[in-house]
């Protein structure tokens, strides 16, 4: 850069600046760095005529410094990035904006870049990466985001407005590069109108081939309609599709290509759910060896049509990338049936049953009766059991060796099961003898606010419950309704009986309880409870109680709790709260 020679500025009219400044020395750079010299024509005087071309020289000037301008910028320590780093800089803007449902979506707004310096200006309108977001709304920008992102992937999202009227130009300037389109957004009433067609201005776009399409969104917006099947779409050939999201509508096998697809999306209206056959489903998993998250809502499965025709082997299939599967409000049967023909031995797994009772008086709750060996609800380590009476439901949720899980099951208002308290001990039994919890250290059972004792809970229906919990380490106990007569006051009386067979005592590695709001039962009955436990070599190491009868006492010292410490380590009045299992909700 020293001894690189910058060529003379040329006017004009072609002469070189150099010699129309020699001419006029009051305009040279040198004079002009000192303005208390200038010796200007009527500096600051009345308007005359520019007899001596000052007007010229001037604008040659400004040149000259807007190339100075920029020689300074090159100077400064920003500049020593490489146009590379910038480019990367640049495109970080871009990940903070990439919202395609935002309405700023398509807008560019981090094209301010281009107007910093002429170094900025020429990497970004270089960097393709940039202008690759094009949206309807935005018309003026999407022409340029076309223009500039030369061979770039793009992402196009037609909102919800969008008509004949102002958007054909730009899905016409489009359809030439969908062999680059890799993101597409259209919403459901573009695809199936009232009369149930396609928008007309939208029809030469899904026709078109779209080798490249990764993510195929069909959204939600508010307005009438009912659902339907997606029609064929990209010639039926999508080789590179990962990602399918449906609002309103449901897939079909050869209306697009699901080889490739590893996230499936299905959602149905509140007032009109999506059916699908179990059977039809199966047939889309089969073409689908690495989908990794499943999620329906309002939409449910039934089984019209058997699974296996007479003398075909027992269906299966297996998706070892299944990491998330969400299914919506089926019939527990229904769900029974699907699971046992997925094997899916890394998968997080959330259900919205409805609860059934089948003539051996079993409850089915979405989960087989036998569990493969790769069954995802295998090696239950912590589990809680949540009734909800009031909304006629149970929340099952807990965690296995790898993941979460959760199961909302619901009684059917039109069902003859009956509510929820009268059935809540035999629903409690048959989950524990469905679900593997050899290996089971916590447990929560809670009731939230409800008025009705449940019945059902007896010593023997305790004694097999805890019975499947060989290894149970914590044991905590939360109600909230005005009587817990029958729910829970009998566990002390299971937990304190020894086995026909071995003698011991059930739970035996039992250390830990937490029971809240409690208004039955008294330090007595933990006295014996825990004395009893100690004198079989089963001692509690802690225990917290909620128990009113201490809230007025101003000296703990008088109370029994001392004596209550004797055979138990700890023991306070303050219960943690029960500890919350996340499961994190699938992002549409």
């Amino acid at each position: 850069m020293a001894g690189a020679t910058v060529p003379p500025q040329v006017s004009v009219d072609g002469t070189p600046q150099m010699a129309n400044l020699e001419e006029n020395p009051r305009l040279t750079l040198a004079h002009l760095l000192h303005p208390e010299h200038w010796d200007l024509p009527e500096w600051n005087g009345p308007h005359l005529e520019d007899t001596e071309g000052l007007i010229d020289k001037v604008d040659e000037l400004d040149h000259s410094v807007a190339l100075l301008r920029r020689y300074r910028n090159t100077l400064r320590p920003i500049h020593r990035l490489s146009p590379d780093i910038l480019a990367l800089i640049f495109l970080q803007l871009v990940d903070g904006q990439d919202d395609p449902l935002s309405s700023r979506f398509g807008s560019v707004p981090w094209a301010y870049v281009a107007h910093v310096c002429y170094r900025w200006r020429i990497i970004a309108l270089a960097c393709a990466g940039l202008w690759t977001q094009i949206g309807t709304r935005h018309p003026a920008a999407a022409l340029a985001c076309l223009e500039r992102s030369v061979d770039a992937p793009l992402s196009l999202v037609v909102h919800s407005g969008a008509d004949a009227g102002n958007s054909t130009h730009i899905i016409n300037r489009v359809r030439p590069h969908m062999n680059r389109m890799r993101h597409l957004y259209i919403p459901w009433t573009h695809i199936h109108d009232d009369d149930g067609n396609m928008a007309a201005f939208l029809s030469s776009l899904l026709e078109a081939p779209a080798p490249q399409l990764e993510t195929f969104h069909v959204y939600h917006v508010r307005a009438d309609g009912q659902c339907f099947t997606l029609p064929t779409v990209f010639g039926g050939n999508t080789p590179r599709l990962r990602v399918l999201k449906m609002s309103y509508c449901s897939p079909e096998i050869g209306r697009i290509t699901f080889g490739n697809l590893r996230h499936l999306y299905i959602r149905g209206r509140k007032r009109d759910p999506i059916s699908l056959e179990v059977s039809h489903l199966l047939e889309i998993l089969e073409t689908c060896p690495n989908l990794e998250v499943l999620v329906t809502v309002k939409a449910r499965f039934v089984q019209n049509q058997p699974l296996e025709q007479e003398g075909e082997p027992f269906r299966q299939i297996r998706l070892d990338n299944l990491r998330r599967m969400d299914i919506s409000r089926c019939a527990a049967s229904v769900v029974c049936n699907l699971l046992r023909r997925l094997i899916v031995p890394n998968c997080q797994l959330s259900m919205d049953v409805w609860i059934e009772r089948r003539s051996d008086f079993r409850f089915q709750f979405g989960v087989p009766d036998e569990l493969c060996a790769e069954h995802p609800l295998r090696d239950i380590r912590k589990l809680q059991v949540e009734y909800r009476s009031s909304a006629g439901g149970v929340v099952i949720q807990g965690m296995t060796s790898i993941h979460p899980f959760l199961i909302i099951a619901m009684i059917d208002s039109g069902s003859d099961i009956g509510d929820m308290p009268t059935v809540s001990g035999p629903i409690l039994l048959s989950l524990v003898k469905t679900l593997d919890l050899g290996l089971l250290t916590e447990f929560t059972i809670t009731e939230t606010s409800f008025y009705h004792p449940h019945v059902g809970f007896s010593k023997d229906l305790w004694v097999q419950v805890l019975s499947r919990m060989p290894l149970l380490h914590a044991l905590h106990i939360r109600l909230q309704s005005i009587s817990e007569s029958g729910f829970c006051r009998v566990v002390l009386s299971a937990l304190s009986t020894t086995d026909d067979i071995t003698g011991k005592l059930l739970c035996p590695n039992l250390d830990t309880i937490t029971l809240r709001d409690d208004r039955t039962w008294s330090s007595l009955q933990w006295y014996k409870f825990a004395k009893t436990r100690k004198a079989q070599g089963h001692p509690l190491k802690r225990l917290s109680l909620c128990l009113p009868h201490y809230e007025n006492v101003e000296d703990m010292a008088e109370t029994d709790l001392a004596e209550l410490r004797e055979v138990v380590d700890v023991v306070d009045l303050d219960p943690p709260m029960s500890p919350r299992i996340e499961f994190a909700a699938a992002v549409w």
